[in-house]
């Protein structure tokens, strides 16, 4: 039989971390199901498992001084959808993901760190830039979640380190878009998915994005061509051989696979259709 630690001080943790190699389980959901398929590979529960559930400081959602907003690392999504600061668009993600069941187990910090291609949060938290600060009693890191998530599965998280922190900075948009392609319109597994937002002032582009998810090893968001956008105004955005530009530019980093789920060609086309129906709903 395996230890078990359920901290409840995130300075307790930090010292199991230091002196055990341990599964940390905040809901567990991704954790169970990868087991599952892939023993002792993702979740090797033949080691220490160490819950985060109960580590009070970590179930908190605060606003910085600055306008900054952090979210604990055992913040379930059923807490994230009900909770007054958080952003529409990752609400919306968040309420697309499984059941209420499992929503009141999964946590936000949990789909991050397990890394998936397709991961409903992953794209809104990128469009976002999002940052996710890890710690460990050697001290803390905040990095972008850009380079955090460095491919399916893959983190340079320390075994020492605890995630404990993820932080998205003030933003303003006047327009956002969302769209999630499943099987079925509750309880799907992603397709692709597409979250934009942009803020328009007098039909003039001040901030553009698009990020898309399960089109690439990672979320495909291309800052460069954001900027091809920014500056223009709504008419010009909006010309045919504009968008079919900039479909063109995107066809480049978006390179789906063929799986159980969809095929690449499916995915690909759908994913720029969307961007095309973002261009010409932005008003």
């Amino acid at each position: 039989m395996v230890a078990i630690y359920r901290p409840t001080q995130l300075a307790d943790a930090l010292a199991v971390l230091t002196n055990e190699t341990c599964t940390v389980f905040a809901g567990g959901t991704d954790l169970m199901v990868r087991h599952r398929v892939r023993p002792n590979i993702v979740a090797d529960f033949s080691q220490p498992v160490m819950f985060i559930d109960a580590i009070t400081e970590l179930g908190q959602i605060q606003t910085l001084a600055d306008g900054t907003l952090r979210i604990g690392a055992a913040v379930t999504l059923a807490q994230l959808i009900a909770h007054p600061l958080i952003p529409d668009l990752l609400k919306q993600s968040a309420a697309k993901i499984a059941a209420p069941a499992l929503r009141n187990r999964a946590t936000l910090v949990g789909n991050v760190c397990n890394a998936s291609p397709a991961a409903d949060t992953l794209p809104i938290l990128y469009l976002l830039d999002a940052k996710v600060q890890l710690q460990s009693c050697q001290g803390e890191r905040t990095m972008a979640l850009t380079q955090f998530i460095l491919g399916p599965g893959q983190t340079p998280i320390d075994g020492c380190e605890l995630l404990t922190w993820l932080e998205i900075p003030p933003q303003q948009f006047t327009q956002t878009f969302y769209h999630k392609v499943g099987t079925r319109a509750a309880n799907a597994l992603t397709k692709v998915s597409v979250v934009a937002a942009a803020q328009v002032v007098d039909e003039h582009v001040l901030d553009w994005r698009i990020a898309f998810g399960a089109v690439a090893p990672t979320v495909v968001r291309s800052p460069s061509l954001e900027q091809l956008v920014v500056g223009l105004n709504v008419s010009q955005l909006q010309q045919t051989h504009f968008i079919t530009q900039l479909q063109q530019q995107y066809a480049e980093l978006i390179v789906p696979i063929d799986d159980q789920r969809s095929t690449a060609k499916y995915r690909k086309q759908v994913a720029l259709n969307l961007l095309k129906r973002w261009l010409l709903m932005i008003n």
